[in-house]
């Protein structure tokens, strides 16, 4: 069994046609002047890069704020579930939709939500949303009651990532700064490669986070946590729990070298086939548990000199640019 699954993790995967990254940026209602700037800046900050970082042509970014004078309008359910609707009726296999939240959520009569102005929409409501979608999805909640999240939209394909551990934390959140810098500046780049993946922000959030209780010697009154193994038992430290994280590890909303070498065929091709082993390496990970020690080494190692070219590659080809 293990060997017929072997031969088919190194059968080339060919995408069907070019496959596309949306970017889904959604700031709630706000209750005061401070947090509407934070949650503004911070949409801000990430539409920014999704231009000059990550390479995304206007058409596939989506921003909607409580105010409706920015981005594509006011961040209403209507708006909202129409876009998900629209990316969900267009999407293919190999798409990746990207939604981040920021802003307030709150728990009432069992019922999570995430506040809107208007009707709010609960976690059900995303779930119906995003439930038609081809591709992967990943699901960023940065707000207050947002641990719900990482149980109800777990799944196949699903990366779910949210500031608390459950909808009884609803406090004020510090997760989305630091989630934030990490993607736009490079912050969280841990393993030194040009790029971000949401393992390396969702990890560098956290570990502020906690320094930012212990520093101030104060209780901890949210606890971030990663899904993506599709069980819905989220984790704060992806280390904790086998598969979580694998999916996330391979998330890259960049490519490597950014803007640098968008446009650039050679790059796109490479760029893809990078994202094709890593996606081998996060199944074989995910096996491991089922395979000999020396037979998982033995898959492993010609993935990771097959990784290590393609990067030597796409840094020669950066290196070339002015």
């Amino acid at each position: 069994m293990i060997g017929r699954w072997l031969a088919a993790l190194m059968v080339p995967y060919v995408m069907q046609g070019q496959t596309t990254t949306s970017l889904m940026v959604v700031s709630g209602v706000s209750g005061e002047k401070r947090l509407a700037q934070e949650f503004n800046g911070w949409s801000a900050d990430l539409v920014a890069a999704a231009r000059t970082r990550f390479a995304l042509p206007d058409a596939q970014v989506y921003y909607y704020s409580e105010d409706s004078t920015k981005g594509r309008g006011r961040s209403t359910k209507v708006n909202i579930e129409g876009t998900l609707a629209k990316l969900a009726g267009s999407s293919r296999d190999g798409d990746r939709l990207v939604v981040v939240l920021f802003g307030h959520g709150n728990a009432q009569s069992e019922v999570t939500r995430f506040n809107l102005p208007g009707p709010d929409m609960t976690v059900d409501d995303f779930g119906r949303a995003l439930a038609p979608f081809k591709g992967t999805v990943a699901f960023v909640h940065t707000g207050s009651a947002s641990g719900e999240f990482a149980k109800v939209l777990a799944g196949r394909n699903r990366v779910v990532i949210t500031a608390t551990k459950s909808a009884r934390e609803q406090n004020e959140t510090f997760f989305p700064r630091h989630f934030v810098r990490a993607l736009t500046t490079g912050a969280g780049d841990a393993d030194k490669d040009g790029r971000v993946s949401l393992l390396e922000a969702f990890t560098y959030a956290r570990k502020e986070v906690e320094k930012f209780f212990e520093q101030d010697n104060r209780l901890a009154s949210e606890h971030p946590l990663l899904e993506d193994d599709g069980d819905g038992v989220g984790h704060g430290d992806a280390s904790e729990k086998g598969p979580d994280g694998a999916r996330a590890r391979s998330f890259h909303l960049e490519p490597l070298g950014g803007v640098v070498l968008a446009g650039n065929p050679e790059a796109a091709k490479l760029t893809e086939a990078r994202r094709l082993i890593e996606a081998r390496i996060d199944s074989l990970r995910s096996h491991r548990s089922g395979m000999s020690e020396d037979a998982y080494q033995r898959a492993l190692e010609p993935l990771l000199v097959d990784l290590a070219e393609k990067t030597r590659a796409l840094r020669a080809l950066e290196a070339k640019k002015p």
